[in-house]
């Protein structure tokens, strides 16, 4: 079983959120046979985690009510496999003070290769939009860190997956169009390039750089094309992701939900059959974005009473309520 440790300083916050979430992204994936702990360097056993860092992953639909504090000791860096710091303090004063192979250490941030390598930063003591902007961090890297570890180290957990593993109508391979103005447009490229990652049938229908455009001209093409049947879903990025819901849904037979977490995202297909989804670029972070969109598309509607509903809705698009 191939052991992962995260360290912080208390592990109440930074490496609690970063084990848990990549045990759901795991999960996720279907990959088994690996161990996740986390460790304080400065902590006692037995503290629960901060409840900020609870709440900013219950908005993920991860529960971390469960964790509880452990003290960084020489049995746990002896066990793993691999360890990733916070910060470059909490690494460089392993290295000092401990017994521990240097190829195995890192910083998390280091190890996945991302440019600034920058510390990722103690949210404790400070607000709730604080501890998701850490959340989101660690997310990205954690998206980074899944990609650049040798598959070889999986083999023996994960499931098969074929390119085809998202339906649309009628069972048949899913289509999803993907568009964004220039405030969505570094957002945009993340997405397309999970989509890419998992073999997911996509087309992006603009904007090609962050030069100032018209979020219409991009919403109007996605949700059309959804409308006419080109496409199964469509997903559209903007500053907030309001104007693009706005706008999206001026087309008949589209119904486009703004989510900006993952419950709201689960819902709005069960509940309202949603074809569009949309999301601001300058309210969550790319971590955040992702995880709705695999939930968003991964979910049914569930038919019954909400299709009644949805019908009342296109009564009063009809003009016939």
């Amino acid at each position: 079983m191939f052991k992962i440790l995260f360290v912080c300083t208390g592990n109440t916050c930074r490496s609690p959120m970063a084990e848990f979430l990549l045990r759901d992204f795991l999960e996720e994936e279907g990959i088994a046979d690996i161990s996740i702990q986390s460790a304080g360097i400065s902590t006692m056993d037995g503290m629960e985690a901060s409840q900020k860092a609870v709440t900013a992953l219950q908005e993920l639909g991860i529960d971390l009510q469960s964790h509880r504090s452990k003290r960084l000791d020489g049995g746990l860096l002896a066990e793993a496999d691999l360890i990733l710091t916070m910060t470059r303090e909490h690494r460089d004063f392993i290295l000092k003070n401990r017994e521990v192979k240097e190829k195995n250490i890192y910083t998390l941030k280091e190890f996945v290769g991302l440019k600034d390598n920058k510390d990722i930063v103690d949210p404790y003591g400070r607000t709730i939009k604080d501890y998701r902007q850490t959340r989101d961090e660690i997310s990205d890297s954690l998206q980074k860190l899944i990609v650049k570890l040798d598959q070889s180290k999986f083999k023996a957990g994960k499931k098969e997956k074929t390119e085809n593993s998202i339906k649309g109508r009628d069972d048949k391979v899913m289509k999803v169009a993907i568009g964004a103005d220039h405030a969505g447009y570094e957002m945009k490229k993340e997405i397309i390039d999970y989509f890419r990652q998992e073999g997911i049938d996509y087309q992006d229908l603009g904007t090609d750089s962050e030069d100032s455009v018209d979020y219409p001209d991009f919403a109007y093409k996605v949700a059309a094309g959804v409308a006419t049947g080109d496409y199964d879903r469509g997903i559209l990025i903007c500053g907030t992701g309001i104007g693009m819901s706005i706008a999206a849904n001026k087309v008949k037979d589209v119904r486009a939900a703004l989510c900006h977490d993952v419950f709201s995202a689960r819902s709005t297909r069960n509940h309202n059959n949603t074809n569009v989804l949309t999301m601001g670029a300058r309210v969550i972070g790319n971590g955040l974005a992702l995880e709705i969109v695999k939930v968003w598309l991964a979910e049914k509607f569930d038919g019954g009473r909400h299709q009644r509903r949805i019908n009342k809705v296109q009564q009063i698009e009809r003009g016939e309520f």
